[in-house]
């Protein structure tokens, strides 16, 4: 009896002891999920692998949702450092625990602002600056160059297709366009398809919802504990709103390009022969294929250094259909040597040359 009144002492004690317990520790806001990681070590570690996801996730939010998840982010993280500021200060009493998580936070904040910032340096080759007025622009002299690159190697749940990608942005007489550059070089306006669009899309919203982490608190916050690397930060968020402006124009414009029909090269002799054969292949790239057209009018040999044979080439163009029209991509197709004069089954090999329409 008495081992369980002592018993039941005891834990009344640690109930009416607990929340003063609880008191020594400072209370502050919410804790998203990204704070309470450990700090990043190396790259791909579980941290890194979990700040790149977070950062993908974006283009799956609304801004209202953006600005929420920008404001729990820098008020924890503003949070943190008054708190150790306070510690330093000796208007709290230091404790070398909790002091090391707080600034675990604040590490895994900047790391994780920091990256947006790569993911938006990585989508435009064009290096912002500041003119004599103090105002934020690129250079365009001698003639316009400017370019962006549209990629989603991260996202693969933002993709329809692994393989789909599309033209950068470029300037052509002062407006913005999707282009390609063909082998001889310049930028020549070009008509995106749907998943091209698509992905055109997906970039865009993961910049504009980047450019409002840094509009709603993260630039600031940034600016208040780096002083010293703010021009470096806005820069980031400029760079944003570049990136927004030039893909907004080329979309607007991609159905102004004015298309340039070209007449579709002749068959070869292997045409009537192989094409049943190499039809297939291509459909299962896209099921936009609509033709194929074999110009070799034989198989040509690659050898290597020895002379023996490697592989059998052929070469044609793909066709599909597009919401322009009808658009032919010189491709090839090959049969691997098998060795003893026998080569292996029909694949395609590669793609090659400017897009362009036919009728």
């Amino acid at each position: 009896m008495k081992r369980i009144q002592f018993t039941l002492l005891f834990l009344c004690a640690i109930l009416v002891t607990a929340p003063i317990f609880a008191q020594t520790l400072p209370q502050g806001p919410e804790l998203p999920e990204l704070m309470g990681l450990k700090p990043m070590h190396i790259a791909g570690d579980e941290t890194d692998s979990f700040m790149e996801k977070t950062a993908w996730e974006l283009v799956f939010m609304t801004p209202d949702q953006v600005k929420a998840f920008t404001a729990k982010l820098c008020n924890r993280a503003n949070w943190a450092r008054q708190i150790l500021a306070e510690m330093e200060e000796g208007k709290r009493p230091e404790d070398n625990t909790v002091a090391q998580k707080l600034i675990d936070e604040c590490k895994n904040c900047v790391t994780f602002l920091l990256k947006l910032g790569v993911i938006a340096g990585q989508h435009t080759n064009v290096q912002m600056k500041k003119n004599d007025q103090g105002a934020w622009t690129y250079e365009v002299t001698p003639a316009p160059e400017f370019r962006t690159n549209m990629w989603l190697t991260k996202a693969p749940q933002a993709k329809k297709k692994p393989d789909v990608m599309c033209p950068p942005v470029c300037m052509v007489n002062y407006k913005y366009y999707f282009c390609e550059q063909p082998f001889g070089g310049g930028n020549i306006p070009t008509v995106i398809d749907d998943d091209e669009m698509y992905v055109a899309q997906v970039s865009f919203v993961l910049l504009r919802n980047i450019g409002i982490v840094y509009e709603s608190g993260a630039l600031a916050l940034l600016k208040k504990w780096y002083p010293d690397d703010q021009e470096r930060f806005e820069r980031t968020y400029q760079t944003c709103l570049l990136y927004l402006d030039s893909v907004t124009k080329a979309i607007e414009n991609n159905d102004k390009v004015e298309i340039k029909y070209e007449p579709m090269p002749a068959a070869g002799k292997m045409n009537a022969s192989m094409k049943a054969k190499v039809l297939p292949l291509e459909k299962a790239v896209t099921d936009k294929v609509v033709d194929c057209v074999v110009t070799s009018d034989g198989w040509k040999v690659e050898t290597d250094a020895t002379g023996t044979p490697i592989r059998r080439v052929i070469y044609g163009y793909s066709i599909v259909q597009t919401k322009r029209g009808k658009q032919a991509t010189r491709v090839s197709w090959a049969e691997d040597y098998q060795g003893g004069g026998q080569y292996g089954a029909l694949h395609a090999y590669g793609v090659g040359g400017a897009k362009f329409y036919v009728k």
